[in-house]
């Protein structure tokens, strides 16, 4: 029986093994696949949910993206009941456009996309299309990785690989043969003050993925738009004193 029992265990090892290695593998072509690219564009939908027992909240955004080395992008978040929020950097200059506010604030255009999107050289804490194409390596953000299944996506075949996040959480990734990323999953418990656990699921689900995109040339021209005023920093207008009594 002690026999049978080891044999067991000593199998469960191996698979657990080959997993891990199998993960660190898919991760590496993945980081090596955008690494490889001078331009990204992306389309995405993120569904953001919060449930707490049986209270929930969840919000959709509609994600749209493009990059080009050194520091050029086009990146735009719509939501459907705040607007939307636009980036834009034309090489030289760098446009921040907030459609509640008919506000884009510019300024000048840090040298590297690193230097836009990551502020303080402040990392990502999760894997993603971004983080690969700026050469972040997944074992800065994650304790450990492993092949948890293989699937179909959109008749698309991918391999789910799941990370234990250093910051906290776990991080579901669906990779192609190819190394891209088409749907990304991270989950997040934490106890709220009152009592309880609230529990944060983030669900990206991208409909295109296109490396090295061909563009227009005044593709990351940007135009101000009908209505909207260029301003030095955000103005939020002042709530409305309260009525007296």
């Amino acid at each position: 029986m002690r026999n049978w029992l080891a044999g067991v265990l000593f199998v469960v090892a191996l698979a657990s093994c080959s997993a891990a290695q199998d993960a660190n593998a898919l991760l590496a072509k993945t980081l090596k696949a955008y690494q490889s690219l001078s331009g990204l564009r992306v389309k995405s939908t993120i569904v953001a949910e919060q449930r707490m027992g049986e209270a929930a909240m969840q919000q959709t955004i509609r994600h749209e993206a493009v990059y080009q080395r050194p520091n050029f992008l086009r990146v735009r978040w719509e939501e459907e009941t705040q607007g939307g929020l636009m980036v834009v950097s034309d090489g030289k200059n760098l446009f921040t456009q907030v459609d509640a506010l008919k506000q884009v604030k510019k300024e000048p255009a840090p040298k590297t996309l690193q230097a836009i999107v990551r502020s303080g050289n402040q990392r990502s804490p999760v894997v993603d299309d971004l983080s690969c194409f700026l050469g972040e390596d997944w074992k800065e953000k994650a304790d450990s990785a492993k092949v948890v299944g293989k699937e179909t996506l959109n008749k698309r075949p991918v391999t789910k690989v799941q990370l234990t996040l250093k910051g906290g959480g776990t991080q579901t990734l669906w990779i192609d043969t190819n190394g891209f990323i088409w749907k990304t999953q991270r989950r997040v418990e934490r106890k709220h003050p009152g009592g309880g656990v609230v529990t944060l699921t983030i669900t990206e689900t991208y409909q295109e993925v296109t490396g090295n995109p061909k563009l227009p040339k005044n593709f990351f021209t940007f135009q101000l738009p009908k209505g909207f005023r260029e301003v030095k920093e955000f103005e939020v207008p002042k709530a409305p004193p309260a009525p007296q009594r």
